[in-house]
């Protein structure tokens, strides 16, 4: 078991962050391209190799996003309206993962499709960026797990900025 850490700039256009360990050693490096629209960001290892990309695809109703990493295989990250209620559904090549918690608040469990417990996300509160802890219990499942977050901030970023848009 790991832990990742994650904290926005205070002041930013877009991200560009070291994503540091439990030992505060920056281990990956999140990298956003400048965008009018859509969203496309590179997680490097620390030697600069990348190891992920994401792309978030402009003409869709609810944000879906697609993560390819360096090895070929892929991810797609869908949120969706279900009850009333946002889900995001997360389709890897061979399995779906499942987000169990209060989701855009940042604290909830990862299970795989075997209903594993493969990590869990929680948002540090009384911190004037957003910050989150990203525990890794399958460390199979690393990459998989920043890019989930990476688009998780996202979606709450838009959401946030939308809402705070339609009240002026």
């Amino acid at each position: 078991m790991k832990k990742l850490y994650f904290k926005e700039k205070f002041f930013k256009i877009t991200d560009h962050y070291p994503i540091l360990d439990e030992n505060g050693r920056e281990v990956y490096y999140l990298d956003q391209d400048f965008t009018l629209i859509g969203y496309k960001s590179a997680v490097s290892d620390k030697n600069g190799n990348t190891i992920l990309n994401i792309d978030r695809e402009i003409l869709a109703f609810f944000p879906r996003y697609t993560v390819s990493f360096a090895d070929g295989s892929s991810m797609v990250i869908q949120q969706k309206l279900e009850f009333f209620k946002h889900r995001v559904h997360v389709y890897m090549d061979d399995e779906t993962l499942d987000l169990v918690g209060n989701i855009f608040h940042y604290d909830f469990d990862i299970k795989n499709g075997a209903g594993q417990n493969i990590g869990a996300v929680r948002r540090k509160i009384f911190t004037l960026t957003d910050t989150y802890e990203l525990t890794i219990i399958d460390e199979n499942y690393t990459e998989e797990l920043m890019a989930l977050v990476i688009c998780l901030n996202n979606m709450i970023d838009r959401e946030q900025a939308s809402a705070a848009s339609s009240a002026n």
